[in-house]
């Protein structure tokens, strides 16, 4: 009988957003800053040379993936973009929270923005896409360049998380993270290699 096979995920955040600090930008197409050549090298290094490469609809994905890869043309999977924060999108962190003071700030993963998505909503979305992806790619390596929270709901669902405690695992910018996957007996053995690996360049 033949081993299972492996489909490895390489998640890589995109590089940091231009002028969207302490606001929430989610799914507004913002531009993301040039990727400075050295760390781009560095961490392509850490790349496998065979891979499908995905980006999501925002641009800031697509951008980073091909300073990483230069020419790649990477596979737009909707359903791993960032969270929609609806009405909030564009408005500052204190804005918000000024004017919602009712929400119930101590468990955020489940607060639902008007005509937005929770956290919670998010990571039902993404793990969905990351079974029928590993699926359909089975025994292929994947790197995906995506945002913060698609990549906490990734290693949530890899390790069978909660929504609240995936969201308070930290994603830094062109931070690395790697899982796998075995498929055994129809169930799917999930392992993580690293989490928010950040190359020395970076830092």
């Amino acid at each position: 009988m033949s081993l299972p096979s492996r489909t490895d995920w390489i998640w890589i955040r995109h590089a940091p957003v231009q002028g969207q600090e302490s606001r929430y930008y989610g799914q507004l197409d913002v531009a993301c800053e040039p990727v400075n050549p050295v760390v781009a090298s560095v961490l392509a290094r850490q790349l496998p040379p065979v891979a499908v490469w995905m980006a999501t609809p925002m641009s800031r994905t697509r951008a980073t993936a091909l300073a990483l890869k230069p020419g790649v043309d990477p596979i737009e999977i909707p359903d791993l973009n960032e969270q929609h924060y609806g009405l909030w999108q564009g408005r500052s962190h204190n804005d918000v929270y000024a004017a919602s003071r009712g929400l119930e700030w101590t468990n955020p993963a489940h607060i639902r923005p008007p005509e937005g998505e929770s956290f919670a909503d998010l990571a039902i979305r993404v793990a969905g896409a990351v079974d029928r992806l590993t699926e359909h790619y089975a025994g292929h390596s994947i790197i995906a360049v995506a945002h913060a929270t698609t990549i906490r709901a990734a290693i949530g669902h890899a390790l069978g998380l909660d929504p609240a405690t995936s969201l308070r695992i930290e994603i830094a910018p062109l931070s690395l993270t790697r899982l796998n996957c075995r498929i055994v007996n129809g169930d799917a053995l999930w392992g993580v290699g690293c989490i928010n690996f950040e190359v020395p360049a970076a830092r």
